[in-house]
């Protein structure tokens, strides 16, 4: 049985239509997402994508993002991406659903579901099997929604933020194409084992490299006698969106820009060789300008201490058509963090 198929879909108001969004409508994309904070207890996160809302989007490989209309208005978004990351040792072709956003005075008329119901009608397209979420504890909307089929898996996921405020140090080296099959074994070899993780090919890891904001020249690596021995890549997400942070309880607003690492690893025996690395790329994103650096935690304690300040934030997963592993049996979670 489908996602789709396990509940009963809501009804959809009249004359609302959905579409995949065009460059067209890069003003309304912006506005509709600056207008549906997430909303996560106390907490509203919102999310500024101007001036180009698809630049986010451009990192990641043949992504859809669909739009909601009602009465000529633009009243949601919703983007998805196809992957393969093994699960329990086992490829699985999914859809994972990204970014979901209603505008709250149009909530509890389909939009959501029709928007989601045009991504899984695109994702069996090209062979998936079924969406997963990934929903930080609090948001109730997204729980209602995402979550409305159960299967939510016993482990949540980790991220780590650094402060980079007081990083420094040297540029770390550059790696150079000729190399890029090497750093591809350092990324598998460090998260083999890990649950979500989609091992790397040097094709598949050049094709992630296509783009400006992530491209070959986001590599660094460490070298030791002319062995590669650690690998990272920094992504500048924060010239792309900013995170509007607001405090119910204190009536208090920041925002903020942030990088983050979606490849990293190292080579076997040179766990010790990392910190050095990934300091160097926390002083890199404090260049930029940014406040942060955020790299995917698959298991307490599996990314070295830095010497900065961190914070730990966590997400649940839920896989409507796939049945959760229980808790002994997972090995770590890892999310591809190019499309989150």
């Amino acid at each position: 049985m489908s996602a789709e198929e396990e509940i009963r879909p809501p009804a959809v108001a009249p004359g609302l239509t959905v579409r995949e969004a065009t460059p067209d409508d890069n003003d309304a994309l912006i506005t509709v997402e600056l207008q549906c904070p997430l909303l996560v207890g106390d907490i509203e996160e919102t999310y500024d994508r101007s001036p180009d809302s698809f630049a986010f989007h451009r990192v990641q490989p043949d992504p859809r993002v669909v739009l909601a209309e009602l009465d000529g208005r633009v009243i949601g978004v919703m983007a998805g991406v196809v992957h393969t990351p093994v699960i329990q040792g086992e490829p699985h072709r999914l859809v994972y659903i990204h970014q979901a956003r209603v505008h709250p005075d149009f909530h509890h008329k389909g939009a959501a579901w029709a928007m989601a119901s045009d991504l899984f009608a695109w994702s069996r397209e090209r062979g998936a099997e079924g969406p997963y979420y990934l929903i930080a504890p609090g948001n109730e909307q997204s729980i209602a929604f995402g979550g409305r089929a159960g299967r939510r898996w016993p482990v949540d996921l980790t991220l780590l933020e650094f402060d980079v405020t007081d990083a420094g140090g040297d540029r770390a080296q550059g790696v150079p194409e000729e190399r890029l099959a090497e750093a591809a074994d350092l990324v598998n070899r460090t998260h083999s084992a890990v649950e979500f993780f989609e091992p790397l090919t040097p094709d598949s890891l050049a094709a992630r490299l296509r783009a400006r904001l992530y491209g070959v020249s986001s590599l660094r690596g460490l070298y030791e006698g002319g062995k590669f021995v650690a690998v990272a890549g920094l992504w500048d997400r924060g010239a792309t969106t900013e995170r509007i942070h607001f405090d119910s309880t204190t009536g208090t607003t920041s925002r903020s820009r942030g990088a983050a690492v979606p490849d990293w690893g190292w080579a076997v025996g040179w766990r010790k060789a990392f910190p050095e690395l990934l300091r160097a790329l926390a002083a890199e994103a404090r260049a930029l300008g940014r406040s942060g650096l955020t790299i995917c935690e698959p298991l307490r304690g599996a990314v070295p201490d830095i010497g900065l300040a961190r914070r730990r934030s966590t997400a649940a997963v839920y896989t409507p058509t796939l049945l959760p592993p229980p808790r002994d049996l997972i090995s770590g979670l890892w999310v591809d963090l190019l499309h989150v």
